[in-house]
């Protein structure tokens, strides 16, 4: 069955001339604000190919973002805010909005700032009128403005910084049918001082990327506003989205982990942990500096001074861990009270939050740097509806997958993938079996996971189930080839061409192109789900105006695998091989690339077995 539902996020519900054109902002009558551009987002989730039986509230609304700016000449400090009619009070009490966000307190002359909406009411519906007001803090309405609530047709899907945030990678994603040119992009009061495209010109549904350099760095955590200019025809206007800077990187992590496994951790590629050591303990006086590992932290809830306090510049403390599935039993308005106050502490690492019920991810996502969720098949604790009491099919975490990155963008997401976690569920084999964790794996990779953390790695469960540690460490070494890729790349709408029962992903980025293939073509099982393999694939995929493959390779646990490959009209065609479990191929522009990917591959295998110094 070939897998369609990554189709559903890029589906706009304006028609093409108006999604084209983009949200018309009318009524504007301030001589304080000029309301720039309004961001729309319908909550959306999947009910039907996977089923949260709790869903005491069924979001009917959507995220808005509206971007404003001062052009008075005083500075501008606001008392509240008023949309359709009513004072934000009635949309916080009344639970409409589960919460609300801008940036910047008081708002200089010629300073943007962005405030966020996220209502769960049918007042916020697609479609849905909408107005705007902001009292001041003398109590002076500032002008009212209204609009319709549409998605736009050109919207950014990813914004990623790199190199100590002095470069940025955009991606645009673009579902209308009229010619549009990208023709810039800004972040507001950074100076740019490069900018170039791939498939700046799109004549239809499409896909493009802008790479950006900055002339200084961009301060950590700082607000960054980027704005694309749309040329349509004869008009011409602007996109917005926004997010905090943060260098971003690929983790391969894990929850668990005690002094006698950190070497083991290490040889399964694994370089992040959960750990709330002090700074000068024995986690970053040996994992850190002997293996190479770093930390995620929890906060505590409310948060705890006394644990944050410590690390605040610890540079091996890379992320801090607000809750894990708050989405369960925790408001989303406290979620982001917590992490507006931790922004307030420190801005030296990203705010992280783990969700498990995609009926909410709507709700909770756009809070922090990183969302993630945790959503497993086999034999886990689950928030959904499985068919059988052991388990579930393994496309259900891709649906979450897809789902979140949905509610998420433009920032990135990672995944918790199911690892080595006993939880009793299935009557003979408690674990994932080797295939059943590949399959999960890919399918969180190929909706667009920018980073991976395996729950769990227990040694004592390890040792029951070693080809399922080996199944880890195998993975990993495919991880550690294509880490950078994935981090880098985007799905695209087109789905590949692929045989009957073969999952298909494209995903794009700046010089070439990732397909993951998954096979959906095996059965449920109390002891292990036996999967039916595909003999000499062959796969089809359309490819993007800038990629041009020179070469094609499967990037497997047992290395890089050259494939044949040709080129007809727009389409490369590939010959995959067989395949058992799922099947990760570059085609590359550069046929150098493929080296990079072999000395990755060496230098895995030498991780896995060479001798780690004391520090």
């Amino acid at each position: 069955m070939r897998f369609l539902s990554i189709l559903l996020l890029f589906v706009c519900a304006a028609d093409a001339q108006t999604a084209a054109r983009g949200v018309e902002l009318s009524n504007q009558d301030s001589d304080i604000f000029r309301y720039e551009y309004v961001g729309y987002r319908p909550a959306r989730y999947e009910t039907e190919r996977s089923f949260e039986p709790e869903n005491e509230r069924p979001n009917e609304g959507g995220f808005v973002t509206l971007y404003y700016t001062n052009i008075s000449d005083e500075p501008q400090h606001f008392r509240y805010w008023k949309s359709n009619g009513e004072d934000e009070s009635h949309w916080r009490l009344g639970d409409y909005m589960v919460w609300d966000r801008k940036y910047v307190g008081t708002l200089q002359p010629g300073e943007t700032d962005v405030i966020e909406l996220n209502a769960v009411t049918d007042d916020y519906a697609l479609d849905a009128p909408f107005s705007f007001d902001w009292v001041t803090n003398n109590w002076r309405p500032t002008g009212l403005f209204e609009t319709t609530l549409q998605e736009d047709a050109v919207q950014i899907a990813l914004i990623r910084f790199s190199e100590g945030r002095t470069k940025a990678e955009v991606h645009i994603r673009y579902t209308g049918d009229d010619l549009i040119r990208l023709t810039d992009v800004e972040v507001l009061r950074r100076e740019v001082t490069n900018l170039e495209w791939r498939g700046a010109n799109l004549e239809g549904p499409g896909h493009a990327i802008a790479r950006i350099s900055f002339a200084q760095p961009i301060p950590e955590a700082a607000l960054s506003i980027f704005r694309v200019k749309v040329d349509h025809g004869d008009t011409s206007r602007h996109v917005y989205a926004h997010r905090r800077a943060f260098d971003d990187w690929f983790p391969i992590g894990t929850w668990g982990n005690r002094p006698e496994w950190w070497e083991t951790l290490a040889r399964t590629h694994i370089d992040l942990v959960v750990n709330h050591d002090a700074p000068d303990g024995e986690f970053y006086n040996t994992a850190v500096k002997r293996y190479g590992i770093q930390a995620m932290k929890h906060t505590g809830k409310p948060i705890r001074l006394a644990d944050v306090e410590p690390h605040i510049g610890n540079k091996d403390m890379r992320v801090w861990m607000l809750m894990d599935e708050p989405d369960w039993n925790t408001k989303a308005a406290i979620m982001e009270h917590m992490d507006r106050q931790l922004r307030q502490i420190t801005s030296h690492a990203p705010t992280f939050i783990t969700l498990c019920r995609n009926v909410k991810f709507f709700e909770y996502a756009q809070i922090a740097d990183i969302p993630c969720h945790d959503h497993y098949c086999i034999a886990a604790p689950t928030s959904s509806t499985w068919p059988e009491r052991y388990g579930t099919r393994l496309e259900e975490t891709a649906y979450y997958t897809h789902d979140l990155k949905y509610a998420s963008e433009p920032k990135p997401i990672w995944v918790w993938t199911q690892g080595i976690a006993d939880w009793g569920g299935r009557p003979q084999r408690q674990v994932p079996t080797p295939n059943e964790i590949a399959a999960q794996l890919t399918f969180n990779l190929g909706r667009g996971a920018k980073g991976i953390i395996w729950f769990n790695y227990e040694q004592d469960i390890a040792e029951k189930y070693p080809d399922a540690v080996e199944a880890m460490r195998h993975w990993g070494r495919v991880m550690r080839m294509t880490r950078n890729d994935f981090l880098a790349a985007e799905p695209l709408a087109e789905i590949p061409a692929a045989p009957d029962g073969l999952d298909a992903i494209a995903l794009a980025h700046w010089d070439g192109m990732l397909i993951v293939l998954t096979n959906t073509n095996y059965e449920l099982d109390p002891k292990a789900y036996p999967f039916t393999p595909h003999d000499d694939v062959e796969v089809r995929v359309v490819l993007p105006s800038w990629i041009e493959p020179k070469a094609a390779a499967a990037l497997t646990p047992e290395g890089v695998d050259e494939l044949g490959l040709r080129i007809e009209n727009d389409e490369a065609v590939i010959n995959v091989g067989d395949i058992e479990a799922a099947k990760i191929i570059a085609l590359v522009n550069d046929p150098s690339k493929l080296d990079t990917y072999r000395a990755e591959y060496d230098a895995a295998l030498h991780d896995e077995t060479r001798e780690y110094p004391a520090p």
